[in-house]
């Protein structure tokens, strides 16, 4: 008998019905897969759109903050509706060869009008603030603006548009509010113990060589700073005892960016430019004329300074005064609010003939020909109670120094003298216009240089009782300061030690600075022995910046002398205390004082170095007349919206 199956006809609809449903399932599935692809790559294209969008408007900002950066390095930023027309258009948007780009965008600024950017300047702030960044510890006077710019794409699925806005930082940092700022290779190696309390700095590489010295503050380079028992700067140099103490964590840092100071639009620190701040200005900005006074041309000193001095090329060499002889020297008071911008002064110092009474006397001359005594008639000699030339030897650099020497209590003096020719009347005028009496002086001595044989200098005695104002000395040629230098602000209130609250506001910037005791004698010559030449201690209190004689690494041996020999010395020391509080800058090779460092014994005995950073230099009405500035730019802030 045959079976036959029999398949119902309810469960062939079933297996049609589950087939249905399943393929509705899948097509959901599908369709919503489909969905979320194509949702994601709309997100992934309003993403990316958003990004390129986000960077075109970068773009626009950056390229206004470029032209902003070099303009603040040529102390010219101008106006802020000059940078707004700075913006790009669709048109010159290209990439570095040329190319455009492959999206076209419309900028705009925060009010919505095109091919233009919001560039929003805040106050210049006369007040020393936190710098912040990397410079740690530093003040200076921030001047903050606001770049904004809206970028839109052209024809593109997606308008998407993105505003960008960038808070910038132009920081001006005075200079000397570093303990030691080296525009050169730095090096430190004191054989003795050395504490180094403020910020130090390197432009180019830094090498500290000795467990003898404790840095408490930040150390940076902006090469590689060593620690090694070897200078990598002087063939042969090398301490055992290395590395030195650091009180901070993270230091010393190497790779900084360069702080830069500006000079005549150069946007570096190349040492050649900045050693011509001290001198004679180029023809654009030429002493007495407008230019002299506008930015650029203040970043000379000459064009900044109050009194400008200067002496004919014979210097000492001058014979017997023939019949009313006028001085070799020549001083001009300068002040750009006047008609004349550099006023000639009268010399206050006269040598008269042999009517009686003959001598010496200061503001007694008269035109009065019937006055016989005093007549200018009767006058052999004319020149300055506070400012002559003298002569001395250098042991070091094996010449003569011809030397301008200014005495600073004579100068005081003059300065308070209200009779015919006194300097009441010019400092009484430096106040009214410039809120300060006179407190600088730019020298130029115009003694022609000889190699081994003549020196053109300046020379500073009796400092030891600055003006009230302080005082800052300025000169392209070498310094030599004898005796005690801003060491007391009356004789009952003295300096001492590291504290300096009985100080006045101080510089002194030239070619290298000399110190000579007060036991130093000019009868010194070149047969004079080390030995004989007996100091005594001696106190400055000065910020310092100059030039050194670098390291030769070709030459084995060939040492700077590092900061430790940043101050030269021509006498017997052995051992007798230099008191120094200030600020160690140097920012050049020398060109007139170009002897090389030779160890202890030679031509100097080393003295014990009492040396330290002067903390008022951290407030600005404590900072000295004419602080150079260093220039940065620092990055507040950035948003995208």
């Amino acid at each position: 008998m045959k079976s036959r199956h029999h398949f119902s006809q309810s469960r062939h609809g079933f297996a049609l019905l589950f087939t249905l449903v399943f393929l509705a399932v899948m097509l959901t599935i599908f369709a919503s897969m489909m969905s979320w692809v194509s949702s994601s790559s709309t997100v992934v294209e309003r993403n990316n759109q958003y990004n390129m969008s986000q960077s075109a408007a970068e773009a626009a900002t950056e390229r206004v903050l470029a032209q902003m950066m070099r303009d603040f390095l040529n102390q010219s930023l101008t106006n802020a509706s000059y940078y707004d027309a700075l913006a790009l258009t669709p048109s010159s948007e290209t990439n570095y060869d040329g190319t455009p780009w492959p999206v076209q965008y419309s900028i705009s600024d925060a009010s919505g009008n095109t091919n233009l950017i919001s560039v929003f300047p805040g106050a210049v702030q006369g007040v020393l603030q936190p710098v912040g960044s990397q410079y740690a510890n530093l003040m200076g006077y921030p001047w903050y603006w606001t770049n904004v710019a809206t970028a839109t794409p052209i024809g593109q699925p997606y308008s998407i548009p993105v505003t960008v806005t960038q808070v910038v930082n132009f920081s001006s940092v005075p200079i000397f509010q570093y303990a030691i700022f080296y525009n050169l290779n730095l090096e430190i190696d004191p054989g003795a113990t050395m504490f180094v309390n403020g910020p130090v700095w390197s432009n180019q590489g830094l090498w500290a060589g000795t467990a003898n010295l404790t840095f408490n503050s930040t150390v940076s380079a902006v090469s590689n700073a060593v620690t090694s028992s070897a200078d990598p700067f002087a063939n042969g140099k090398t301490d055992a005892s290395a590395p030195p103490n650091f009180s901070l964590a993270r230091q010393p840092t190497s790779n900084n960016n360069p702080l830069i100071m500006p000079v005549a639009g150069t946007t570096n620190s190349n040492p050649t430019n900045v050693e011509s701040i001290l001198n004679i200005p180029p023809t654009g900005y030429a002493m007495g004329t407008a230019n002299a006074y506008t930015a650029s041309g203040q970043e000379y000193l000459a064009n900044e300074a109050n009194l400008i001095i200067s002496n004919a090329p014979w210097g000492t060499n001058m014979t017997a005064y023939p019949a009313r002889t006028i001085s070799p020297i020549s001083i001009w008071f300068q002040d750009s609010s006047r008609s004349i911008a550099l006023h000639a002064l009268t010399p206050d110092f006269y040598v008269l003939g042999q009517r009686a009474p003959t001598g010496y006397y200061t503001n007694f001359v008269t035109s009065n020909t019937a006055d016989t005594n005093r007549c200018i008639t009767n006058v052999v000699y004319a020149g300055w109670s506070f400012v002559t030339n003298v002569a001395f030897y250098d042991y070091r650099e094996s010449s003569t120094v011809q030397a301008i020497q200014i005495d600073v209590s004579n100068l005081t003096v003059w300065l308070g003298n209200t009779l015919t020719n006194g300097g009441s009347n010019y400092n009484a005028t430096c106040g009214i216009d410039f809120h300060h009496t006179i407190n600088s002086i730019w020298i130029y001595n115009n003694v022609a240089p000889s190699p081994h044989n003549l020196l053109p200098a300046v020379r500073m005695i009796n400092g030891a009782q600055l003006p009230s104002a302080g005082l800052t000395i300025a000169t392209p040629m070498p310094i030599y300061v004898y005796g005690n230098y801003n060491s007391q602000i009356s004789p009952s209130q003295v300096s001492s030690g590291t504290d300096t609250a009985n100080t006045h506001p101080a510089a002194l910037m030239g070619d290298a600075i000399t110190i000579l005791s007060g036991n130093w004698s000019d009868s010194n010559n070149s047969g004079t022995a080390l030995g004989s030449r007996t100091p005594s201690p001696v106190t400055v209190n000065a910020a310092c910046l100059e030039g050194i004689v670098q390291s030769v690494p070709a030459i084995p041996g060939n040492y700077s002398g590092g900061v430790e020999n940043f101050l030269r010395f021509l006498e017997n020391w052995n051992r007798t205390s230099t008191t120094y509080n200030g600020s160690i800058v140097v920012m050049f090779p020398s060109i007139y004082a170009t002897n090389y460092w030779i160890g202890p014994g030679t031509y100097y005995s080393a003295p014990t170095r009492n040396w330290g950073f002067d903390f008022n230099f951290t407030q600005p009405d404590k900072l000295p007349p004419l602080t150079p500035s260093l220039k940065d730019t620092i990055r507040v802030s950035w948003a995208a919206n």
